[in-house]
């Protein structure tokens, strides 16, 4: 790990100013409004839904509580994306967590990270950090390819089972919802028939749990 706390060395002292002026991202209020379910607007508790569930899968998999993660993003002004890929990067590479998003804040990017010699990563990772290096500037999608890596470890599930509920039209946070909702909500359900549910049956997350028995709030504690 020499060369990643060089390359943090050289970020933290030479490209302050620039960090200074980033303008500070809007995206990461964490303030839901709506975090119940009305079924007179059933989807205005979706964004609450996915998101406490996904923390609380994010959580599971690093060991780290769920108010940690949210803190995290609300006061520290922490990208989701970025904090996904430091959690995922950190763990595989033994490496400090704060150093990594400290390369970040300063102007550094996740090619410049994986690139550096003093990386080890181990095989079953090597494909995942190439494609994120393939991704440059959207890490979103690179967050993505991590949300893929942590479904298959986590709920021991093939590429191909991943795969076929993203051509359905299932984004990683709604793929996670529906093998939490499979495996530990008990409801019945294979998850391609939950994500059925919200695609062809058009109706919202909220609605769904609902017809479990589950709140969102709920929802949200099945990891936990």
């Amino acid at each position: 790990m020499k060369s990643v706390f060089v390359i943090i060395c050289f970020f933290i002292f030479t490209a302050q100013a620039s960090a200074m002026n980033k303008p500070q991202s809007a995206t990461n209020c964490h303030c839901f409004r709506e975090r119940s379910f009305n079924p007179q607007k059933k989807f205005a508790a979706d964004e609450y839904l996915l998101a406490t569930s996904f923390n609380s899968f994010i959580a599971a998999n690093f060991h780290i509580s769920k108010s940690q993660i949210i803190m995290m993003k609300m006061k520290g002004a922490v990208n989701p994306d970025d904090l996904l890929i430091a959690l995922f990067v950190a763990r595989a590479e033994n490496a400090d967590l704060d150093s990594l998003l400290a390369i970040l804040d300063n102007g550094g990017t996740w090619k410049q990270i994986l690139e550096s010699e003093g990386l080890q990563t181990p095989g079953s990772h090597r494909a995942v950090f190439k494609a994120i290096i393939a991704e440059g500037d959207n890490t979103t999608a690179a967050a993505e390819l991590v949300t893929d890596q942590l479904l298959k470890e986590f709920f021991n599930i093939s590429d191909l089972e991943i795969s076929s509920l993203r051509e359905k039209g299932g984004n990683g946070r709604e793929v996670t919802l529906v093998h939490i909702l499979e495996r530990q909500g008990k409801v019945g359900k294979k998850a391609a028939e939950i994500l059925s549910m919200r695609i062809k049956d058009q109706m919202s997350w909220g609605e769904i749990a609902a017809s479990f028995g589950l709140s969102p709030k709920e929802t949200g504690k099945l990891l936990q």
